[in-house]
């Protein structure tokens, strides 16, 4: 990820002010970056600026190799390629700047969420098949492609780092017979020298990546390193772990000639994807975990991008320290394997052939003789895959100690916070109100939830008839579960599931015989407040204050309805207040000020006191109410389709006006403090359309049908809109949607195996710290990072909650 700057005043190459670091190489360092006279939150308007080490001696021989990396790259192009930006080779310190990739390498990517999907790798290979055809075309060869020389952004990966490569008719400049590469991802013919490097060479290199990206493992892996260079001599390639539909493929690349390799325009048929321009996916198919990787970029850019235009200074911000993806040519930094019998490392199965090992070192000291020297390049490894150092302490980056992030501390409610108004303001992106140690995670649990509340540590899910289940917010880990029960006399009736009421470290459920109180770590049952009766079947509760509002059916009468206040005390008892019986069937309750609303019938709003409740208002029968939201003087209505928004006085809850008239909406709305309201429009719901409360006038809409979603949820987190269904969340700026919808980011939850899509129902989703949380009705709990897709003027537009960043 990114590393804060030294504290000091601003840095400047160029044209350009650094921003935070990216990583270092051999040569040079690599900063994120933007125009000093265009600052920017924006990721896809920044920059990577690539410079020369300080400590470097910059002749006259070295301009002449860094004129040649600017001429590479400026002679590639192609949408899977890096662009370059901007260069000058004549600078005191040298420098170019390629359009910035706001995604994890290949590299970082397999190692945090695992290897590829079969279709992820084939629109993978094909991509980059393409980006080599580029390369070739120009009469340049990359002679360093690898893991971490390829960033998966959100339209697909780029290929970087031309920093090696070289024109066909170019005289190297390097010592006779120099290998230069990344053992583990070279060709057999960079053993031999570079002058023996064609574009097949890249071909085999790039049949190395895929065979990674498909089993997670690079074919010519080992522990030694003159077992790698071996192997590779051989082209005895490993590929037991690639998926048998994409061997022969990979096969084909990794072969010893370069003449029986494809070319790289018949590898994209190879794959099964068509002509350049031809058959590219709208979506790149990258599974859920690759684009929550690529949202944790996005939103590590853009916050910086917002602390530079602040002054506040990117060192004035909490940062992860590097992370080090996997390294197959770094030795010694793959993790230790498990002690096999009496305490050695391994199994039999992997004992060491060492005559073949002792053969190897002496074909390797005689390439090196003959040949060179091999370059080592770790850049993509210094640490164990899991990111520790040699040490086994947390990797620190060299510009000095990570400083350890804020984590949350409070509790997060399931529907944006009071009133119900589906935004979870700033703190829904901030970093500081994230979970400890929280990584994205799926989570399969024994019975359907519905709803759940953050508690800081602990996600609190409930389901109908009392069901409930804590897990670990950091990693999806299962704490406790309780089942749900019947409803007594209902006839096998599982009542709804309330929202849960987090009081201290204490979560209070709502079932069918009672509110049970849970210790929130452990889940034990702490005590229990007795149901109204057998009678009655909880439809929603409501928490506020320490009072918690819940609204009942009754089995035998659909003409009856009853809601109860309780205090709660936080140890597991309270006490109830008052119950106030109503003459139709309730629906959720909503408490806010001095006042209690709650639906009836789908078609009278009816507000309560808080304290007494006592009747204090009724909406007119003409007024569809089955969902409310409470926003200062207003409360919105949402129940026909083609009904609109009915907005209402909060205190007579007569009609003010009507936002939407003649839209079907299908999902909200949600209100943030700046008075913007948002709702899913449509047949089927794929638009997004947000108004002004006060006027009641359109600001915007967004089309987000690229994406086949239908919208079943839309809410606020910081700058952003966010509109779910199913397992998606797509990601609008709440300043205006970019000119096409394909350009919105959108969070796809990755199903477990045997988790069908078209089985899921729209669940209700927590955000905290950028981060997502899906329940699904199924008994599937996901979480990852939110999707942000940036506004079209290249800000983060005005603070969703209004408070000041």
């Amino acid at each position: 990820m990114l590393e804060a700057l030294p504290a000091g005043p601003p840095r400047f190459v160029g044209p350009y002010r650094l921003l935070a670091r990216l990583g270092a190489g051999g040569m040079g360092e690599v900063h994120l970056a933007c125009r000093a006279d265009e600052p920017t939150a924006d990721p896809y308007r920044m920059v990577a600026v690539k410079t020369v080490r300080e400590d470097l001696e910059v002749d006259g021989d070295f301009r002449t190799r860094f004129r040649r990396e600017i001429t590479a790259a400026r002679a590639v192009s192609g949408p899977y390629a890096a662009r370059l930006v901007d260069a000058d080779a004549d600078a005191p310190t040298p420098w170019l700047a390629t359009e910035y990739v706001p995604g994890p390498s290949l590299a970082e990517a397999v190692v945090r969420s695992g290897a590829l999907p079969v279709a992820a790798v084939r629109a993978l290979g094909a991509a980059l098949a393409r980006a080599l055809e580029g390369v070739h075309g120009a009469r340049v060869l990359h002679r360093d492609l690898k893991p971490a020389n390829v960033l998966l952004g959100s339209a697909g990966p780029k290929l970087i780092d031309f920093g090696i490569a070289q024109a066909f008719e170019a005289t190297a400049l390097t010592s006779t017979g120099l290998v230069v590469g990344s053992p583990g991802f070279m060709s057999p013919e960079h053993l031999v020298g570079s002058r023996a490097v064609v574009p097949g060479s890249d071909v085999f290199c790039l049949g190395a990546v895929l065979a990674f990206a498909a089993s997670g493992r690079g074919p010519f892996q080992d522990d030694e390193m003159a077992a790698v260079v071996y192997r590779i001599s051989r082209a005895e390639a490993e590929l037991s772990g690639v998926p048998e539909e994409l061997r022969p493929v990979v096969e084909r690349c990794l072969r010893l000639d370069p003449a029986e390799r494809p070319t790289a325009a018949e590898l994209v048929g190879l794959l099964g994807a068509g002509a350049a321009g031809e058959d590219v996916p709208e979506v790149f198919p990258w599974p859920g975990g690759v684009l929550s990787l690529v949202a944790e970029y996005g939103e590590a850019a853009r916050r910086v991008g917002e602390a530079a235009g602040s002054g506040a200074g990117v060192a004035d911000l909490p940062t992860l320290g590097p992370v080090v993806p996997y390294s197959p040519t770094a030795a010694g930094s793959r993790p230790a394997e498990p002690a096999g019998p009496a305490g050695l490392a391994g199994s039999a199965s992997r004992r060491r052939p060492w005559g073949r090992i002792a053969a190897a070192a002496v074909v390797v000291t005689a390439v090196v003789v003959t040949a060179g020297v091999v370059v080592l390049d770790r850049r993509d490894g210094g640490g164990d895959a899991a990111g520790r150092g040699p040490s086994g302490g947390p990797s620190v980056s060299s510009s000095g100690p990570v400083a350890t992030p804020k984590t949350l501390d409070r509790v997060v409610l399931p529907y944006g916070g009071a009133g119900h108004t589906g935004d979870f303001g700033a703190a829904g992106t901030d970093r500081a109100s994230r979970p400890a140690g929280w990584s994205p995670w799926t989570a399969k649990v024994g019975q359907g939830l519905e709803t759940c509340a953050l508690a800081p540590k602990v996600l609190v899910c409930v389901g109908a008839g009392g069901a409930a289940t804590g897990l670990r917010a950091a990693d999806g880990g299962t704490l406790w579960s309780v089942p749900g029960r019947e409803a007594s006399g209902g006839e096998g009736l599982l009542s709804s599931a309330g929202h849960p009421a987090v009081v201290g470290d204490t979560a209070y459920v709502t079932g069918p015989d009672g509110i049970t109180a849970y210790g929130i770590e452990d889940g034990g049952r702490r005590g229990k407040l007795p149901a109204p009766g057998d009678a009655w079947a909880v439809k929603g509760s409501d928490l506020r204050d320490g009072v918690l509002y819940s609204a009942y059916l009754h089995l035998l009468d659909e003409g009856r309805g009853l809601v109860t206040a309780v205090r709660l005390d936080g140890k597991g008892s309270g006490r109830e207040l008052w119950r106030t019986e109503l003459d139709g069937i309730p629906e959720q309750p909503v408490a806010g000020g001095d006042r209690v609303y709650v639906p009836v019938d789908v078609a009278t709003p009816v507000a309560l006191d808080a304290a007494t409740g006592r009747e204090t208002a009724r909406a007119a029968a003409d007024v569809p109410c089955g969902d409310m939201v409470l926003h200062g003087e207003s409360v919105l209505c949402s129940a026909s389709q083609d009904s609109g928004i009915p907005v209402l006085d909060a205190r007579t809850l007569k009609r003010k006006r009507t936002l939407g008239a003649g839209e079907w909406i299908m999902a909200g709305p949600a209100v943030n403090a700046a008075g913007t309201v948002v709702v899913a429009a449509g047949r089927p719901a794929q638009e997004v359309i947000a108004y002004d409360l006060e006027s009641g006038r359109e600001r915007w809409r967004a089309e987000t049908m690229p994406h086949r979603n239908e919208l079943s949820r839309v809410y606020f987190a910081g700058d952003r809109v966010l509109a779910g269904g199913r397992h998606q969340v797509t990601a609008v700026p709440v300043s205006g949607p970019p000119e096409r919808a394909e350009d919105l980011e959108v969070f796809t939850a990755e199903l477990p195996g045997g988790v069908e899509e078209s089985t899921l129902t729209s669940p209700e989703a927590l955000a905290a710290g950028g981060a997502v949380f899906l329940p699904f009705a199924g008994g599937l709990v996901v979480s990852g990072y939110l999707p942000f897709t940036p506004s079209p003027s290249g800000t983060s537009g005005p603070p969703a909650s209004g408070t000041p960043r």
